[in-house]
């Protein structure tokens, strides 16, 4: 009789420390349901955006040496990662005060890449603070001219220095961070601070690079900053 209640009782011991172990277990399981639950709840395509850099235009009208615009198209997915696509036109046409010397640039660049919500969890929240990363690539000529110079052997032979149509491609990466809020129903404005990493540039024989279209000056790095109006699809 004594045997049975304690194989009886060794039976119930098991029995509930199978329990105790499985509760935590089922409720770890159960909370990670409710999160993937929820992360599925949020539909993939979250809308479409246009937006318009103004800053490379405003900053010619301060007296800048530059003169660029650009448009970009967002795609926003689960309301966390956002695809990007820019495309623009830088120009210059500019002579420097110390050395005369003249450089004109113009031409398209573009930009591909993805920004990273970091508020994806606040739907209710009117705007983004997001990080994002790019790749931009560009291919242009330009042109560059400086007064003559005297011949140091021959002396009054002036040695003249004119390039024109010369041919280059500059590539460069980006990491930025932004703010993009919501002003009224589906207009928006943004901003967005670069920091800008030259990766590959066609060099020329005779002359060197001042600038770059949407990279900006001819630096190993660059920052570079945009102020954008944005319009969401209806859609």
């Amino acid at each position: 009789m004594k045997k049975k209640r304690i194989s009886t009782y060794i039976t119930l011991l098991a029995l509930l420390s199978s329990m105790l172990l499985y509760c935590p277990t089922l409720a770890a399981q159960e909370k990670k349901t409710v999160k993937q639950e929820e992360q599925e709840q949020v539909p993939l395509y979250q809308g479409t955006t246009i937006g318009v850099d103004i800053y490379g235009l405003g900053s010619k009208v301060f007296g800048g040496d530059i003169t660029s615009t650009e448009v970009s198209v967002e795609v926003n997915l689960k309301n966390r990662y956002v695809p990007v696509a820019e495309i623009g036109y830088g120009t210059t046409d500019t002579t420097d005060d110390g050395t005369n010397i003249h450089y004109k640039a113009s031409a398209p660049y573009f930009r591909i890449g993805m920004n990273y919500n970091f508020f994806f969890k606040k739907p209710y929240l009117p705007g983004f603070l997001y990080g994002g990363v790019r790749y931009g690539f560009t291919s242009f000529s330009y042109d560059v001219d400086a007064p003559p110079m005297q011949d140091p052997v021959w002396g009054n032979t002036e040695i003249p220095f004119s390039y024109e149509g010369v041919k280059t491609s500059v590539s460069w990466a980006e990491l930025l961070a932004g703010i993009k809020v919501n002003v009224y129903r589906n207009f928006y404005m943004g901003w967005s601070l670069r920091y800008r990493i030259r990766m590959n540039v066609k060099k020329a024989e005779h002359t060197e690079l001042w600038y770059i279209p949407g990279f900006g000056k001819n630096n190993s790095t660059n920052l570079g900053v945009t102020y954008s109006l944005i319009y969401k699809l209806p859609f």
